[in-house]
């Protein structure tokens, strides 16, 4: 078959008109090289003027198409769209809430052409850069988990906080107690506001072996210049590989660790991430594309198993970087979350695990689902564990029959 472009990039779009001049003048940036590529930008019926800056870039990314979806199909329906109108030999799936490093695509696409790599997966850092601060006390304090930085509000994020207690607008403080402080505005001078909420008397705030003294609850300033931003800012991993536990949840291998290069080393993976992950079209189509009920979250997962099925391996390219938000289209552990989250995990564990697995697992999100409506859950997060639950049982046929197919398929191959 002969194809337009050695690669079709694929981003789905729902309302995240804010994130794409980010995204596409990162990619207007990247370099001439002798992979060729088009974009696809699919647009789930956008409510916020997405379509309209995207077509802004039209004349500067010249091979730029815009596909209306009609309806929010999710990204899993979304990008199966796109790959129907995709050109390229190569398909690659971009999370629109990123930022791509100039030798990213050549180098996923050079990992992606090594033999028997199925899908090639970058490496996923946090958006922003940080600064490290620590806290000494001799017993505990507390402080406001919202800081000003250069006079903007920003609520730290519990993900990026070690050994403390984080509460409802306060985190409580130990003698070993640390948290990340993004770097909002880049490499400029900073201003960093923290509210003291109560204190020992003998409380430290540390940066980078810097200490500031915490005598009395109230503001305290910090102020970091441009040349020690530089000096003291660190590069926090979002994802160098994707991986299943042994409780079957996914999760993104070196999350939250500080990059100091523990993962430059390209290593063959157990499944991918959809944020940014390369795959030969045909490979795409023989495996079946994502799954549409999916709509998002474990869609990725669940394609990379198929992928292993087809005989090929999945493959990690360090060189190849992207800065991603996370959680962009949807926020972390709100009920939509959670909904598909739950789902998604039990049905992917019903087709690609025993049976004997997939009941066990069952049977403990059913006694979660009612130790929560019987708890202090919020109601939506209650009707949405409840809600994971009844789906799954719907689809617990279509799935089991699809999954026998598969095996009696498989025994029919090997008797050959």
């Amino acid at each position: 078959m002969n194809y337009r472009y050695d690669v079709s990039i694929i981003i789905v779009n729902y309302n995240g008109k804010k994130y794409l001049d980010t995204l596409f003048d990162s990619l207007g940036n990247l370099p001439k090289s002798p992979v060729s590529f088009e974009v696809v930008f699919v647009d789930n019926k956008s409510s916020d003027d997405s379509v309209k800056v995207a077509e802004q870039y039209k004349d500067r990314i010249g091979n730029l198409k815009i596909v209306a979806s009609g309806d929010n199909r999710g990204f899993a329906g979304g990008n199966n769209l796109g790959a129907s109108h995709a050109e390229g030999e190569y398909l690659v799936f971009l999370n629109n809430d990123t930022r791509v490093d100039e030798n990213w695509l050549y180098e996923l696409y050079s990992g992606c052409k090594k033999e028997s790599v199925g899908i090639a997966s970058s490496k996923l850092l946090f958006f922003h850069d940080y600064v490290k601060i620590e806290t000494r006390t001799i017993d505990k304090f507390m402080m406001g988990s919202r800081l000003k930085i250069n006079g903007k509000d920003v609520d730290i994020d519990p993900k990026f906080c070690r050994n403390l207690l984080y509460e409802k607008n306060q985190m409580v403080c130990f003698g070993h107690s640390s948290f990340y402080v993004p770097l909002i505005d880049g490499i400029v001078d900073y201003n960093i506001e923290i509210d003291i909420l109560n204190s020992t008397g003998v409380d430290k705030i540390v940066v980078e072996g810097n200490e500031k003294e915490v005598h009395n609850p109230g503001k305290i300033r910090i102020n970091i210049d441009r040349n020690s931003v530089v000096q003291y800012k660190k590069t926090l991993i979002q994802n160098a590989g994707s991986g299943i536990d042994d409780n079957y949840n996914g999760y993104d291998i070196g999350f939250c660790e500080e990059d100091s290069g523990q993962y430059d080393e390209p290593v063959k993976l157990n499944n991918a991430c959809g944020a940014s992950m390369m795959i030969r079209k045909s490979d795409f189509e023989r495996a079946g594309g994502f799954d549409e009920y999916f709509f998002m979250y474990y869609e990725d997962t669940d394609l990379s198993y198929k992928v292993k099925e087809l005989g090929m391996d999945i493959y990690y390219v360090p060189t190849s970087i992207v800065r991603h938000i996370h959680t962009g289209s949807s926020k972390e552990w709100s009920p939509f979350f959670i909904y598909h989250v739950f789902r998604n995990r039990l049905l992917f564990i019903l087709r690609h695990y025993p049976v004997r697995v997939f009941i066990k697992q069952f049977a403990k999100y059913s006694f979660s689902v009612a130790r929560s409506i019987l708890g202090n859950d919020q109601r939506e997060v209650k009707k949405a564990k409840l809600r994971a639950l009844l789906a799954v049982v719907m689809k617990i046929p279509q799935y089991y029959v699809k999954k026998r197919k598969k095996i009696q398929l498989r025994r029919r191959m090997q008797d050959k």
